[in-house]
């Protein structure tokens, strides 16, 4: 197999992952990163008021959570479920367990996940399903699809050096005609 076939079926290979970076990555240029964390549902609030509380040993209740979270957002709270265990790949990754996890809707009526400190009452992270797009996408990009955390994955890696090993080949292989 000569030089140029070997060029051409490692190309078509690595095509496949450009497209799914150059996708993924339009999809990020033409979405702004505040409206994914959901920062528009925060109302305006006056940073001194502490309703929230401090870290205490209890749990605060149902009720407070859901009270907090009307205070502080544009949404209505309508479920609450405790979070005691990690689950890969999971909306809350990352983050200290236990959690609130409290089903809300937006004006719009659609559900939407906060995720509390249930201790504290702040609210840790807003979830849509503008939020799980991102994040698909984001696991295409860093082609870390379970976790979607792995930068430096091995796939990543080789894809990326396939991908400069492929254009300098090209390069040099239009040049040489």
């Amino acid at each position: 197999m000569n030089v140029r076939k070997i060029h051409k079926y490692v190309g078509l290979l690595i095509s496949i992952q450009l497209l799914l970076w150059t996708v993924s990555g339009l999809y990020f240029s033409f979405n702004k990163i505040e409206k994914i964390r959901g920062d528009h549902y925060y109302r305006e609030v006056d940073k001194s008021n502490t309703s929230a509380g401090h870290d205490t040993v209890e749990m605060i209740s149902k009720n407070n959570a859901f009270s907090i979270i009307l205070e502080k957002t544009f949404l209505t709270p309508l479920e609450l479920e405790v979070i005691s265990e990690s689950k890969k790949g999971s909306e809350y990754r990352g983050r200290n367990l236990p959690l609130y996890k409290v089903i809300a809707k937006n004006i719009e009526d659609t559900y939407i996940n906060v995720y509390q400190n249930p201790y504290s009452g702040e609210i840790l992270s807003i979830r849509s399903q503008s939020w799980r797009i991102w994040d698909f996408m984001w696991g295409i990009h860093i082609m870390d699809w379970v976790e979607r955390d792995n930068i430096s994955n091995i796939f990543l890696k080789f894809f990326s050096f396939l991908a400069l090993i492929t254009s300098i080949s090209g390069i040099f292989l239009f040049m040489r005609k």
